[in-house]
């Protein structure tokens, strides 16, 4: 199979009074090192001067095309951009989040990795704060070829504004799905579409944390309840159609409700963890009360461990040896309290340090 070096790449960019945070997102998108690309920003009926806006940029920028439409949502919004979109590929961002200036590019190099250089490229990402500060990462997750089962169990991709996904490819899968809106259950269009191309492509990882996926409170990924009910609709969906999967997908839900809780709860946002807690009562008591045994065994355990360390330890009061520790090198991790921006202009990508890890196990 021949493939195009230097295809054409349609970046979307749904925005919704996004006047605050579009600059920033287009710019990122603007200083890609891979240069050839049509960039579609959707207005999905502003009102705080997003549409005045991105046609500023349009006119220093000749890449860019602004749509408009009413507001609609962010799948109906990406929807638009795609139907409207020339290029081979497509690469979502939403209007607040950032990029690396060579995602693109390597995202290509790591399609033609794949044995007819034809899927879907992936990379990792940093959580960015109001003010483009890293507070977090995901897991650095390499899975590649048939991820479908994966893709079930958990959104390794984790948010919309990462995939590089075959344009022809997306509409065969029917885009995004505006339904889940439509049942006030916006927020899972993303796995669900995920889902939808791991069925039919494989997926090919970027090792590497070259998206500013930026949270905020009052954002659609904060809405936990909202996002519980889309990604249980998105489930049973795959429940149906696959029903060897059935424990995968509500150990998924299961999970995937745990995850907002912790967040909401270490984050005090006790809104939102009076509303979770008796919908997990209701929905998972049985893997509430599995979950709460382990984790006061593993309390326990843990106790009775350090207490055994304290008892056998010599009479000098010296601390025993430690594990035989052996290195390994990795891509080195965003640091918290610094700069996504500045991180990256600051260090190559795929530069790596050492790591000391103990023999056997992780940190």
């Amino acid at each position: 199979m021949n493939v195009d070096p230097l295809p054409l790449v349609t970046v979307v960019i749904p925005a919704y009074n996004a006047a605050k945070t579009l600059a920033n997102t287009i710019r990122s998108v603007s200083n890609q090192t891979h240069e050839r690309l049509e960039i579609l920003v959707v207005d999905d009926g502003s009102k705080d001067g997003t549409y005045e806006l991105a046609n500023e940029y349009r006119l220093q920028d000749s890449r860019i095309r602004v749509l408009r439409q009413e507001n609609g949502g962010v799948a109906r919004a990406r929807n638009l951009a795609i139907r409207e979109a020339a290029g081979r590929y497509i690469a979502p961002i939403d209007a607040d989040d950032l990029w690396h200036p060579r995602k693109i590019e390597l995202q290509l190099r790591a399609l033609a990795s794949l044995p007819d250089g034809h899927g879907v490229a992936y990379n990792w990402y940093a959580a960015i704060d109001v003010n483009d500060v890293i507070f977090a990462h995901s897991k650095p997750v390499l899975y590649k070829g048939d991820v479908f089962e994966i893709m079930v169990r958990e959104n390794f991709i984790g948010n919309g504004s990462t995939p590089l996904m075959p344009r022809a490819d997306v509409l065969a899968c029917g885009g995004y799905d505006p339904s889940l809106r439509d049942q006030k259950a916006e927020g899972c269009e993303d796995q669900k579409l995920y889902l939808a191309l791991a069925e039919r492509l494989p997926f090919a990882p970027v090792p590497d944390f070259l998206t500013g996926y930026r949270f905020t409170q009052g954002n659609m990924s904060s809405n936990a309840c909202r996002m519980l009910r889309s990604h249980a609709l998105v489930m049973a969906e795959v429940k149906k159609r696959h029903p060897h999967l059935t424990a995968a997908a509500t150990t998924a839900e299961f999970d995937t409700a745990r995850w907002y809780f912790h967040k909401a709860f270490s984050s005090k946002d006790h809104d939102q963890v009076r509303k979770l807690a008796p919908i997990m009562a209701a929905r998972f008591p049985l893997r509430l009360a599995i979950h709460g045994a382990g984790l006061v065994w593993h309390s326990v355990k843990g106790h009775a461990r350090r207490l055994a360390n304290r008892l056998s330890a010599p009479v000098t009061g010296k601390r025993p040896a430690p594990p035989i520790r052996e290195a390994m090198t990795v891509i080195a991790f965003p640091e918290n309290g610094t700069s996504f921006r500045d991180r990256f202009e600051a260090a190559a990508v795929g530069q790596t340090r050492v790591f000391i890890q103990p023999r056997g196990g992780g940190a």
